[in-house]
């Protein structure tokens, strides 16, 4: 694979998001490709083709009051890879969502995605689209 192709993929990315039209994003994931979102939040997983995420990851992500507005610096590629460094906030039904250290890997083959995995702080996830409650103990206060 070309690094010219995954520049090509990983430019359409960044101009999707930024439009906030994922689902051009993850038309792109191959047939057998994933999307992975990492931890344990409800909507943490492995996501195994587009239909996959359009059925089980795009519902849960509905809680978003506001979609992320995200920029994005660092792009590095080489070969079939690419790494993102990316920063965002918008606001989920249970609170402000802020996230300044995304990072998107993506890896790629033919003319699409075999392979996206999301790196963000899961914490802001949980407690801003899924209302969880965290308590931290009093010794660190």
């Amino acid at each position: 694979m070309s690094e010219e192709k995954t520049r090509e993929l990983v430019d359409f990315f960044i101009e999707n998001v930024r439009a906030q039209t994922y689902e051009n994003v993850y038309g792109r994931l191959n047939p057998d490709g994933r999307f992975i979102m990492i931890g344990k939040t409800p909507a943490s997983g492995i996501f195994f083709n587009r239909e996959d995420v359009f059925n089980r990851l795009a519902p849960l992500l509905a809680n978003y009051k506001t979609r992320p507005t995200i920029e994005f610096s660092n792009v590095l590629v080489d070969g079939d890879q690419a790494f993102l460094r990316a920063a965002g906030k918008g606001e989920g039904i249970f609170g402000v969502y802020e996230q300044p250290y995304y990072g998107y890997f993506f890896r790629v083959e033919g003319d699409g995605y075999a392979e996206i995995i999301e790196y963000l702080d899961t914490v802001q996830l949980e407690v801003a689209l899924f209302g969880t409650e965290m308590t931290r103990r009093p010794e660190y206060e």
